[in-house]
């Protein structure tokens, strides 16, 4: 009878080779919670500052003809940063889609 000795390195290569798909994944799926987050946070800061400009305006203005222009400049200049703030996330989903994608055929590759 022969007797063979149990390697552990053998073991967790073959560990590591079985996984690593799902670890791939897992990495991928935090990086574009990640950028979701920054686009969020994002967001939310261009939400804070117009309505700082909305309230500065409002306490400033004199007549309400000069309101109304202040707020007519200040709902543009957001609108704009909102159109950025949509392609950037329409980035950010064409891309991390394109990862699971490719994840998806590197994985059946495997399989």
């Amino acid at each position: 009878m022969t007797d063979r000795t149990f390697d552990v390195n053998t073991w967790f290569e073959s560990y590591r080779s079985a996984f690593a798909p799902v670890s791939r994944a897992q990495q991928e799926a935090l990086k574009s919670v990640e950028r979701l987050a920054h686009y969020q946070f994002g967001v939310a800061g261009d939400y804070l500052e117009w309505s700082l400009a909305q309230t500065k305006a409002a306490v400033a203005a004199k007549s309400a003809s000069e309101l109304v222009g202040q707020h007519t400049e200040i709902n543009s200049r957001f609108s704009e940063q909102l159109k950025k703030r949509a392609q950037e996330f329409a980035a950010i989903a064409t891309e991390t889609q394109g990862a699971v994608s490719q994840w998806l055929g590197e994985a059946s590759a495997k399989v």
